[in-house]
C-alpha cells in the first residue's frame, strides 16, 4: 500500500503531466511510468488471486487505478501526437506536384 501511494506521488511530482516539460521528456517519462505501472497491475492481480483463494475481503487501490486510467490516456493521447508527427514529417518529403493526387489522404 505504501508503494502505491510513492508510486501516485511520483506520478504527481515527476511524471509525464508535470506543466513545462516537452513533448519528447513527457513521451518518455510516460514510458518509464507505464512500464511501473504494469508491474504494479501484475502484482494486484496476484494479490486480488491469494485474497479470493483464502477468502479474504479484496483490497482495493484507488491511487493505483487512477494513475493506471490516467497513463491509459496519455499513452492515447501521445500515440496520436506521434502519429501526426510523423504524418507531418511524411508530407513534407511530398513534392508539390504530387499533392493533388494524395490530398484525399491527407484531409483523412
Amino acid at each position: 500500500m505504501i508503494d502505491v501511494k510513492e508510486y501516485r506521488l511520483d506520478f504527481e511530482k515527476n511524471g509525464p503531466m508535470v506543466s513545462g516539460i516537452e513533448p519528447s521528456e513527457a513521451l518518455y517519462r510516460l514510458k518509464q511510468f507505464m512500464e511501473g505501472q504494469a508491474v504494479r497491475d501484475r502484482k494486484k492481480a496476484s494479490y486480488s488471486a491469494g485474497e479470493t483463494l483464502f477468502g479474504l475481503p479484496h483490497t482495493e487501490y484507488p491511487e493505483l487505478d487512477k494513475t493506471g486510467a490516467e497513463i491509459k490516456l496519455l499513452n492515447q493521447l501521445y500515440s496520436l501526437y506521434e502519429k501526426v508527427k510523423k504524418d507531418i514529417a511524411d508530407w513534407k518529403d511530398v513534392p508539390w506536384n504530387e499533392i493533388t493526387e494524395r490530398i484525399d489522404n491527407m484531409m483523412e
